[in-house]
């Protein structure tokens, strides 16, 4: 009966001479399997060959020179972590044998009633333990893990979040060359949206802020993240759509299936796992991992997309689609205490169409609805930067904020955008000053400090426009002026 094909490494640390050729004898006798077997006669020379070689299994006589009892144990398991050890005891140390199982030790033999068929069981027991421990281990380790994984993907609700910190964690986890994340719009058109390393993309484009662009059809944000591009080694393929995982040549894609109520499963995307060596072969656990992962990643990007959804109504106006006042007093705080930490300039703009009422009366409401919408698309040509923003201030006024924007800055701005609305010659036959709409506007510019508040930003461009309102309409008056 031959237990393996190879030799085994032994390492036998015994400091008499007369157990270490016992031992050598009942190795060599017996026929479980072959051995190759080195002898350090101290603790210290079994470190040394420890550090120096591999080895299947530590014989260890718990009474050296250097080392005696469970410390000399403790010492050696500390360069064997992996490597199963078994303990040689006397006759009349038996109680040290089995303290040296409760501190790790595979087995214990009694020298005095060493056997062959004993010795050679003691190791293959000692094998298979070890064997089962770290397969135990390492199942933890990945139940663990995913716990984990799927802990830090629930905590986001911001899509390019969740899909980083999966590339991210498979990576480390599977130890592989690169992750991707592909969304797929069609069978035949896709892009990368994110890669584990990072460093291994070229993005094209920024991301920018932009309040006004709201969920597509799908309940998702229509530029959640940018589009991406791979600068891979070696080329990355898309794989065709697949009911499920598939491996070739080094690469493991697993599909991301978006599962909706009273309606077929549509693939949403896959993840791709991608190693240097076009042999490896797949274990059954890491496609089931990375199905299971799948599943809770898909279920994550219907929660961000529900959330992108719910977050556009509450925060954009619903007859324009630009930010409503809630967005507009939010953003107007987030960048206050951005730029306060900064020392930048913080622009403000606020706009009202002159004789609006008269406008209503005169086309009706329906188009007063009509004209506001016009206004809200005039005065996001202005912006240029995915910084700004456009809102409705409320009725018929509107407001910019401009971040990083000094008073220079915004007169230029606020210039073009009289210039807009003068091209744009809207009708409007009940104004007394044109016979097109007109705006009067009122600006401000600060550097925000921790020891204001936005709303005094706000009382600024507010007394400007009223001052403006006051001069006649149709004109722009700074706080500054």
């Amino acid at each position: 009966m031959t237990f393996c094909q190879r030799r085994l490494q032994i390492l036998l640390i015994e400091d008499q001479q007369c157990q270490v050729e016992l031992l050598k004898i009942l190795l060599e006798s017996q026929s479980f399997f072959a051995v190759q077997l080195q002898v350090a006669r101290t603790l210290a020379q079994g470190i040394n060959r420890l550090q120096s070689g591999i080895f299947d299994t530590v014989l260890l006589d718990l009474f050296l020179p250097d080392g005696q009892g469970i410390p000399a144990l403790t010492t050696i398991q500390k360069f064997a972590p992996h490597i199963p050890i078994i303990v040689l005891t006397t006759a009349t140390d038996l109680n040290m044998g089995l303290a040296a199982l409760q501190k790790g030790a595979e087995d214990y033999l009694v020298k005095e009633y060493l056997r062959e068929s004993q010795i050679a069981k003691a190791i293959i027991y000692g094998l298979e333990r070890k064997k089962t421990k770290r397969q135990l281990q390492t199942q933890i380790e990945r139940e663990r893990l995913m716990g984990r994984i799927l802990e830090e993907i629930r905590q986001s609700l911001d899509l390019s979040v969740v899909l980083q910190t999966t590339v991210d964690e498979v990576r480390k986890f599977l130890q592989v060359d690169q992750v991707v994340i592909y969304r797929c719009y069609s069978p035949t058109t896709s892009r990368i949206l994110v890669a584990a390393p990072s460093s291994s993309l070229l993005t094209s484009g920024d991301r920018r802020h932009s309040p006004q662009r709201g969920p597509d059809s799908n309940g998702e944000p229509t530029e959640p993240i940018p589009c991406q591009t791979i600068n891979s080694l070696h080329p990355l393929p898309i794989a065709p759509i697949t009911l499920g995982p598939r491996a070739k040549d080094g690469v493991l894609i697993v599909p991301i299936w978006q599962k909706k109520p009273h309606q077929e499963d549509r693939l949403w995307g896959q993840l791709v796992v991608r190693v240097g060596d076009q042999q490896r072969s797949w274990l059954p656990w890491e496609i089931e991992f990375l199905c299971h992962l799948s599943s809770q990643v898909a279920i994550a990007i219907q929660q961000s997309a529900l959330f992108a959804q719910v977050h556009y109504l509450a925060n954009m106006d619903g007859l324009t689609g630009i930010g409503n006042r809630r967005y507009l007093d939010h953003f107007l705080e987030q960048q206050w205490q951005k730029l306060a930490k900064s020392h930048q300039y913080l622009s403000l703009v606020l706009c009202d169409i002159d004789f609006f009422k008269q406008y209503n009366d005169t086309y009706g409401h329906l188009q007063g609805d009509e004209c506001l919408k016009q206004v809200a698309k005039l005065m996001e040509r202005v912006i240029r930067r995915g910084t700004d923003l456009v809102a409705r201030y409320g009725g018929e006024e509107f407001a910019l904020v401009l971040p990083q924007t000094n008073h220079q800055g915004c007169q230029v701005l606020v210039a073009h955008l009289q210039t807009i609305f003068k091209q744009a010659q809207i009708p409007h036959r009940g104004s007394i000053i044109q016979p097109h709409l007109t705006l009067s506007i009122g600006s401000t510019t600060m550097v925000p400090s921790p020891n204001m508040v936005p709303t005094e930003l706000i009382d600024q461009a507010d007394r400007a426009l009223f001052k403006a309102k006051k001069a006649g309409r149709n004109r722009h008056f700074s706080f500054a002026d």
